[in-house]
């Protein structure tokens, strides 16, 4: 399983760890959309945080009774830290996906110009990053810094914290 902020790599790189293990990947902001019938920007915004909320519970309780590789949405650990360590102790690998500001914020599309009157995309990014910071490292028993990394570094880093290489 993949945790980790936005810009990490979790979706990108699980595929890629699931096509070189030969297994299913899941995702669960797709499931999530899936489910929800909109992406999942507009399920936020639709569903209000805590009915959203409620529905990636519902998504990632799913996900964890399947196999395969999974990527965890980057708000879903704080819901579900404990069904995560529960998952860890019962032998599950769980990868914190971790990435700087500087290479973050490119992934996610946030250094683009914005109107000031929209705030700082890049404050509510760090500071976003920063609460979720401790249920990612609660959960994760390995982390892989991504920010000077290729996909095929990470997934190698990934793959070789289950013994595969």
């Amino acid at each position: 399983m993949l945790v980790g902020p936005p810009g990490g790599g979790k979706s990108t790189v699980g595929a890629l760890v699931a096509q070189r293990l030969g297994v299913a990947f899941l995702d669960t902001d797709e499931m999530v959309a899936e489910r929800g019938g909109a992406p999942v920007g507009e399920l936020i915004v639709d569903l209000g945080e805590e009915a959203f909320r409620a529905l990636e519970r519902d998504v990632v309780a799913d996900a964890l009774r399947s196999d395969g590789v999974l990527a965890l949405g980057s708000g879903a650990v704080e819901d579900a830290t404990e069904s995560l360590q529960r998952y860890a102790s019962a032998g599950g690998t769980v990868v914190m996906l971790d990435v700087s500001m500087a290479a973050g914020v490119p992934r996610v599309g946030l250094n683009a110009p914005r109107s000031v009157a929209l705030g700082s995309a890049r404050a509510q990014f760090a500071a976003m990053a920063a609460a979720r910071r401790p249920s990612y490292e609660r959960v994760a028993g390995t982390v892989v810094d991504t920010s000077s990394l290729t996909v095929d570094d990470v997934a190698a880093a990934v793959l070789a914290t289950i013994g595969h290489s």
